[in-house]
C-alpha cells in the first residue's frame, strides 16, 4: 500500500498502541489530535502528528491529504457520534480514502438505534472499504482512571455491576488487530468482535488483583441510585453519569459475558488474559507506602 495512514483518537488508549505497532510496519503514519504540538511531546511515537477535530469539519480535508487508510474513532461513549462522524466518512470518500478500520463496540450490530451502529451501516453504505472492531469493555479500566483511584485509595471496586460477567479485553490485542486490518490483505467487509477467553464477575476480578497486588481488594456491588451519587459527588457531568449506568445496565443483562474467536482468529493467537493482566501492572494497586 503506498498512501498515508491517519490514526483518529491516536492519544487515546488504543491509539497510542496502535501506533507503537505501526512503528515498524514500513507505513507512513499520521497521528490526529487537537492539540498536535503538545500531543507530540506527550507521545512517544515517530508518527508525525496532525490537526484534526471531529467537531471542525474545516480540519478533515487537510487531515486527509494523500491518507488510503483510516483508523477511525467516533467518540464511543457519545450517544451522538454520528452527527459528528458521518460527515467525516462523506469527507473520506471524497478524499479517496479506501480502507476504514473502525472501533465501534460489542453488540453494537444488535441496536440500531445506537450511535454507533449508524456509524457502522454509514461508513458500510458509503462504498469506502471498511473493518468493524467491536470490543468489550477493556481490562485498562481498572489500571486507569477512577477505578485505579479507588482501588488505591479504599482498596474497593464500587460500580453497579451486580455478579454480570464481563469478558474483558487488553487494549493491546485490540490494536494489534487494529494494525493487520490495516496493513494486510484480507480483513475488508469484515466484522471481529474483540473480547477476552473467560468471562469474570467483579468478585473474580478483584481475586486476582488482590493475588497480584499481594493485598485484600474486594467488590462493593452500588445500585443504580448509589452509582449516580458517588459520581456525581466525583464531579462528573449528569450526561456521562447517565451513559455509565445505562452501559452497566446491558453488564447486568448478561449482554458483555460473552466470548468471542476473532482475537485468536486474526492473530493466531489466544487473547491476553485477565491474570496476567494482572501480574503485569499488580503494582498499581499494591498498598499505598506511608
Amino acid at each position: 500500500m503506498t498512501g498515508k495512514i491517519l490514526i483518529i483518537g491516536a492519544t487515546g488508549a488504543v491509539g497510542r498502541e496502535l501506533l507503537a505497532r505501526l512503528e515498524t510496519s514500513g507505513e507512513e503514519v499520521l497521528a490526529a489530535s487537537r492539540h498536535p504540538a503538545g500531543a507530540a511531546s506527550e507521545v512517544q511515537t515517530r508518527a508525525r502528528f496532525v490537526a484534526f477535530d471531529l467537531e471542525r469539519p474545516e480540519t478533515f480535508a487537510p487531515a486527509l491529504d494523500g491518507v488510503d487508510r483510516v483508523f477511525l474513532i467516533a467518540r464511543p461513549g457519545d450517544e451522538h457520534a454520528d452527527r459528528l462522524a458521518l460527515p467525516l466518512i462523506d469527507e473520506m470518500k471524497r478524499r479517496g480514502v479506501r480502507h476504514v478500520v473502525n472501533l465501534s463496540a460489542m453488540g453494537a450490530e444488535l441496536r440500531s438505534g445506537f450511535a454507533l451502529r449508524k456509524v457502522e451501516l454509514y461508513l458500510e453504505d458509503s462504498g469506502i472499504g471498511f473493518t468493524h472492531l467491536r470490543p468489550n469493555w477493556f481490562m485498562q479500566v481498572f489500571s486507569s482512571g477512577t477505578l485505579l483511584g479507588g482501588l488505591r485509595a479504599t482498596g474497593e471496586i464500587r460500580i453497579p455491576a451486580g455478579h454480570a460477567k464481563i469478558s474483558y479485553i487488553d487494549v493491546r490485542d485490540i490494536a494489534s488487530v487494529a494494525a493487520l486490518a490495516l496493513t494486510e490483505p484480507g480483513h475488508r467487509g469484515k466484522a471481529y468482535t474483540l473480547t477476552g477467553d473467560e468471562a469474570l464477575d467483579t468478585t473474580e476480578v478483584a481475586q486476582l488483583l488482590s493475588h497480584a497486588a499481594q493485598r485484600p481488594l474486594r467488590y462493593v456491588p452500588l445500585s443504580e441510585d448509589e452509582a449516580r451519587s458517588t459520581l456525581r459527588a466525583a464531579g462528573f457531568p449528569d450526561e456521562w453519569v447517565e451513559r455509565l449506568i445505562h452501559f452497566y445496565r446491558f453488564v447486568r443483562e448478561g449482554f458483555c459475558a460473552p466470548s468471542s474467536p476473532d482475537v485468536c482468529t486474526v492473530l493466531g493467537r489466544p487473547a491476553r488474559t485477565f491474570a496476567a493482566f494482572a501480574r503485569e501492572h499488580a503494582s498499581l494497586w499494591a498498598a499505598p507506602s506511608v
